[in-house]
């Protein structure tokens, strides 16, 4: 019954759109962002409302914003691998411990990177070692 209405239909298509202009500001924000806790910050902040759940556009939006924050995060993941293997012998176990608290912001939507990045991290130090 609410369907037919055309009033629910146009408040359900203005909602989707605000939602979906909400979602490319939080992938413009999440490309400025330069540490792992702002991405995860931006990943887990944005929800699906219920009323629009079933709309493919807001959903594909919801599924860039995730994205986007997953990718950069591999970026900031690898440019801190980076450091790692070009930091003297004796910064580098002070990194690796300032890697492994900042990778401790990794939650939410963004928490199976934790594991990516220590295996990646280990990969580093056995071929620098």
């Amino acid at each position: 019954m609410a369907l037919r209405d055309p009033v629910d239909k146009n408040l359900l298509r203005m909602e989707e759109r605000r939602f979906t202009a909400r979602c490319e500001a939080q992938v413009s924000s999440l490309e400025r962002a330069d540490t792992l806790r702002e991405v995860s910050r931006l990943a887990s902040s944005i929800t699906l409302p219920y009323s629009i759940s079933a709309e493919y556009t807001a959903r594909d939006a919801l599924r860039l914003v995730q994205t986007r924050a997953e990718d950069r995060a591999r970026e900031l993941i690898q440019e801190q691998i980076q450091n790692f293997g070009r930091a003297e012998e004796n910064l580098r176990e002070k990194q690796k411990r300032a890697m492994l608290d900042s990778w401790a912001n990794l939650t939410g939507p963004l928490g199976h990177l934790r594991t990516w990045a220590q295996s990646k991290l280990m990969a580093a130090e056995q071929q620098n070692s």
